[in-house]
């Protein structure tokens, strides 16, 4: 039956449902576009896909937003492509990860970290570096020497018979083939220390701590080097 078109002194209104170049089964429904020279289009709910030019501060105003990820896997963060679209991605290692906001929580760090200065120049790389030890001495592997002039390390050497020894050691070199270091702070939670001595030394290209052990145990190096 067909709806009649009620008039009033001020709006009026069509009491069914309205369709344009298609039969409608919702109050509007349009095959084509539509075009809004001036004014502004209001809705409780918008679905569907966005094909138009790109929207910007003054076109579009959004309090609230839910995203769904179906059939996505887990860890996966939005990543701008630089030509206006969005991509799921994900940090892999070796990937660099850059913000300039506070952190209102845990951070988990899986690599190294880096502080960079203005130009992308590193004011310092912290890393841990960690291996079996034997009694005797153990040759440790750490900075390259190109990136860091100085180094600090905090040593921690454990057994599995509760024995800790702990330490810091502070390293320079030359560049070329000298390598030096200090080391001062050694703390021992039982009588018989797990740390005999330490010395630093230039390997292929990078410091090496010669870390020289009492007993079979771990090293764990937390090292931060400066540039």
């Amino acid at each position: 039956m067909a709806k009649p078109i009620r008039t009033y002194p001020g709006p009026s209104y069509f009491d069914g449902n309205v369709g344009l170049g298609i039969i409608p089964d919702e109050r509007l429904c349009v095959v084509g576009n539509i075009s809004v020279l001036s004014g502004s289009v209001s809705a409780i709910n918008y679905f569907g896909t966005w094909q138009g030019n790109t929207l910007s501060s003054a076109q579009v105003n959004v309090e609230g937003i839910d995203i769904k990820s179906t059939g996505k896997t887990k860890d996966l963060f939005l990543k701008s492509t630089g030509d206006g679209g969005v991509i799921w991605d994900a940090l892999n290692e070796g990937d660099e990860f850059t913000f300039n906001d506070d952190i209102d929580g845990d951070l988990i760090v899986r690599g190294d970290i880096i502080e960079y200065a203005a130009g992308g120049i590193v004011y310092s790389k912290t890393s841990v570096f960690t291996g079996p030890m034997t009694t005797g001495a153990n040759t440790l592997n750490t900075f390259s020497t190109s990136e860091f002039k100085t180094a600090k390390y905090i040593i921690t050497l454990s057994n599995s018979l509760s024995s800790r020894t702990a330490c810091e050691v502070l390293v320079t070199h030359n560049g070329a083939s000298a390598a030096d270091g200090t080391t001062y702070g050694i703390v021992d939670a039982q009588a018989t220390s797990l740390l005999s001595d330490i010395t630093a030394s230039i390997g292929s290209g990078t410091i090496n701590l010669v870390i020289t052990t009492t007993a079979d145990c771990t090293a764990i190096v937390y090292g931060v080097a400066h540039y």
